[in-house]
């Protein structure tokens, strides 16, 4: 009874228009491959063991750079985000009344009776 309103232009923004709609559309399970081919996951790992290696080697990384050039970085990959707090704040009302609804409430009660 309630959409993605809220998380959806994070998402939109990593993964794309398009990636997102068949996302938030059809909202079956996605797994990490699917992910991973979109953009969400830069990398899939095994298990825990390579997971916290890719998390070390990753850290390193990122502290050896240099934090002008990253500040920078940052910048140039959220632009376009500066009204984000009034957009978050309309897509909070949206999700909200939509919990509010005839339909969710019924919709949350059929879940309640499992």
């Amino acid at each position: 009874g309630i959409g993605p309103f809220v998380v959806g232009p994070v998402i939109e923004k990593k993964i794309g228009l398009a990636s997102f709609s068949q996302m938030a559309v059809d909202a079956d399970w996605r797994d990490a491959a699917w992910c991973e081919r979109r953009g969400l996951y830069a990398k899939v790992v095994p298990d825990v063991a390579a997971l916290d290696q890719a998390v070390d080697a990753q850290a390193a990384t990122l502290a050896a750079a240099n934090p002008e050039a990253m500040a920078m970085m940052k910048q140039v990959f959220w632009a376009g985000t500066d009204t984000w707090d009034a957009l978050l704040a309309e897509r909070a009302g949206m999700s909200g009344s939509l919990v509010l609804s005839e339909f969710t409430r019924r919709a949350i009660s059929s879940f309640k009776g499992k």
